[in-house]
């Protein structure tokens, strides 16, 4: 293998050397089988570490998947769509520079260490560059359901980075893709870049910060998970046990740190799904049978407690928002303020009146442009003049006045079988003919339609 790999740390013809120290064990002395597998395991590791610093350089197809993954994910971030944001996780190349990071720590491999730096920071500034480019041009800029999901982490997210990371360090020394595919969606790594740039593109800083945290928990997570991993698995066996406690004291520290945030913000919500489910269990309460819960915001600001929302009730409830004020402060011990507002509920008789009202006027609407068209229609080429025509909506009827003798046999034949076509466009009509002598007009009480 030597010469196959220039210039990747643990490949060619000297041993891989880390921070000074030679990585190849010492021959066991248990005959040339013992010689052979010990060579064999460091070789292993040599092609493990080969194949970390690869995926961890700089390079066009780095930054090509990085600028799509980014794309990709503020997309489906702005849309609220899982599927997109999941198939971004896919495309991301960051987990490559990460693991570099969590090798380079448990070899104390520093070129490897400073290679992944500096790929990881280059990705990050161009996911984020990407993001709020895209924010920008985007007429939609709302807060949607996977934007505000990324601006909030927690102790569980750190529990599943780490968890993760072991995974992804397992999968790539027995070299399983298909795990790394789970790993890439378990650990979201650019979705949170891509908030990032949501945020500082709109002015949405708390949200830049948040989501700024969920990257670097992820981060730091999967990085140290990768180098417990690793060293459990003899990845750099030369350091001594100054070295070893070097590095579980820096990961324990870092993420007891780390912890700190993410604790308080897992407490914060622990607190509003205790305070919204006590709400709402005390509102069942003091509501009637037949009242329902239209909307209900319950949020905790500082050690207070607000409530907002709307109730549908039969009859309004007296002191309501007092009731559940006291209530709700007896069972949490805190300060609560309370805005509900009630809102009379339909009957059903008047649910019924409402519809058969609708209904009537929707047939009056029908009849009137019904009217309108069959009008339209007798007048074409005004063999039939408008005020020749007498319609009676209300009744379905249409009379045309004619006098056969004046209109010709070609003209009374026109007139007849425009007639029989309206009547056949409209059957629930009745389109007949009315005589017109010439003592008489059309008669004064009854309206001649208007043109439309």
């Amino acid at each position: 293998m030597a010469g196959q790999h220039p210039g990747v740390p643990g490949l060619g013809d000297a041993p891989f050397n880390a921070g000074g120290r030679r990585s190849a064990r010492p021959a066991p002395r248990g005959g040339e089988e013992d010689d052979e597998t010990a060579e064999d395991e460091t070789h292993g590791r040599s092609l493990t570490l080969a194949s970390v610093a690869r995926d961890a350089r700089l390079d066009k197809k780095f930054l090509l998947l990085i600028i799509l993954s980014s794309a990709i994910a503020t997309l489906g971030l702005l849309q609220s769509s899982a599927a997109v944001v999941i198939g971004a996780m896919l495309v991301s190349p960051l987990l490559g520079p990460i693991m570099g990071v969590g090798f380079g720590l448990a070899t104390l491999e520093t070129n490897l260490i400073k290679r992944s730096l500096v790929t990881m920071a280059a990705g990050m500034a161009v996911a984020i560059i990407v993001a709020m480019l895209i924010v920008w041009m985007s007429p939609i800029q709302d807060v949607t359901s996977e934007l505000r999901a990324r601006t909030q982490p927690t102790l569980l997210d750190l529990g599943v980075a780490v968890v993760g990371g072991i995974a992804g360090v397992y999968a790539i020394m027995r070299k399983l893709s298909g795990v790394m595919v789970g790993v890439a969606i378990a650990t979201a790594l650019v979705p949170p870049l891509s908030t990032v740039g949501f945020g500082l593109a709109t002015g949405r800083f708390d949200f830049a910060l948040g989501a700024a945290l969920l990257f670097l928990t992820n981060t730091l997570a999967i990085a140290f998970a990768a180098t417990a991993v690793a060293r459990l698995n003899r990845f750099g066996p030369s350091l001594t046990p100054q070295h070893t406690a070097m590095q579980v004291i820096g990961i324990i520290v870092t993420l007891g740190i780390l912890s700190i945030p993410l604790a308080l913000s897992l407490n914060n919500i622990a607190r509003e799904l205790r305070a919204r489910t006590t709400v709402q269990s005390e509102l069942d309460t003091l509501l009637g049978d037949g009242d329902r819960i239209d909307t209900l915001t319950v949020r905790v600001e500082n050690d207070d407690i607000a409530v907002d929302g709307v109730v549908l009730v039969d009859q309004y409830a007296a002191r309501l928002n007092q009731r559940l004020a006291g209530n709700v402060r007896s069972e949490l011990d805190r300060n609560v303020r309370v805005n509900i507002v009630q809102l009379r509920q339909q009957t059903n008789a008047a649910v019924q009146f409402e519809e058969r009202l609708n209904q009537r006027i929707a047939t009056l609407e029908q009849r009137e442009a019904d009217s309108r068209t069959i009008l339209a229609s007798l007048t074409v080429g005004e063999l039939v003049r408008r005020d020749r025509v007498l319609i009676d909506a209300q009744a379905r009827r249409v009379v045309v006045q004619r006098d056969r003798e004046a209109e010709g046999d070609q003209v009374a034949a026109a007139v007849d079988r425009i007639m029989a076509s309206v009547q056949a466009d409209h059957p629930r009509w009745l389109i007949q003919n009315g005589a017109l002598t010439a003592a008489e007009g059309p008669a004064p009480e009854t309206e001649a339609a208007d043109a439309p």
